[in-house]
């Protein structure tokens, strides 16, 4: 493959020849193919000797979007690329109608305002687009998005002000849902967004999903048991 001995050999001149393969093939079902290709735009963008024009950077942009999960991964993978072509409407990503689309942004969001992407603040003011997928259809997500909610609480995304809300996740009429949102619960306690008090006062909301002879029951009482010695 060409491409892969011009990245090899550092040769800038020779990869800017073939930026339309190489974009293409950012787009690639090979894994591999997409790897060398972002390693060559990587080389092209440090370089410093090539600047994209508007419609190569709507085309990156389009990848964040892309179908693909990894396709999109890569590109979500490659920001400080976009930071340095000066591609700008990532944050528009936060607020997609796909959950799957809106959990790669938001799974990225500390490194895009690490990167100047959007500032904390903004993130903040649309928050409320994250909640939709701590109860998304898709159980990956869902599951995923509970851990990073907690990270996200740790980073000051979402606040105090939010822990009304989240006590309504533990009372979902959705058993699964209920006990993502009671698991996190014994994080944020630590996190002192919520306190064991709070959640003792909730406890009939978990404590008859302990009876059942299912594995939603097992682990209701595992739950309680962590709560019992927190």
């Amino acid at each position: 493959m060409e491409i892969e001995q011009y990245v090899q050999n550092k040769d800038i001149d020779k990869l800017i020849s073939l930026k339309g393969k190489i974009f293409s093939k950012l787009q690639s079902l090979n894994s591999e193919e997409r790897k060398i290709a972002w390693e060559a735009l990587n080389l092209i963008a440090n370089s410093g000797s090539f600047e994209p024009s508007i419609k190569e950077k709507n085309y990156l942009r389009s990848l964040l979007w892309h179908r693909l999960r990894g396709v999109r991964n890569d590109a979500w993978k490659n920001l400080e690329l976009y930071k340095k072509f000066g591609i700008e409407g990532v944050e528009r990503t936060l607020t997609a109608n796909s959950d799957k689309l809106k959990f790669s942004a938001w799974s990225n969001v500390i490194e895009m305002i690490n990167l100047g992407f959007v500032s904390k603040e903004y993130v903040i003011s649309v928050r409320n687009s994250f909640w939709r997928l701590l109860k998304s259809r898709i159980g990956t997500i869902r599951r995923k998005s509970w851990r990073l909610f907690v990270k996200l609480v740790s980073e000051g995304i979402f606040s105090l002000e939010d822990k009304e809300r989240f006590k309504e996740f533990l009372r979902h009429r959705k058993i699964n849902v209920r006990l993502y949102a009671w698991s996190a619960a014994m994080k944020l306690a630590a996190l002192g967004f919520i306190s064991i008090e709070e959640l003792e006062k909730e406890i009939e909301q978990i404590l008859w999903i302990s009876k059942l002879k299912k594995r939603v029951g097992y682990k209701a009482r595992d739950i309680l048991e962590k709560l019992k010695h927190k």
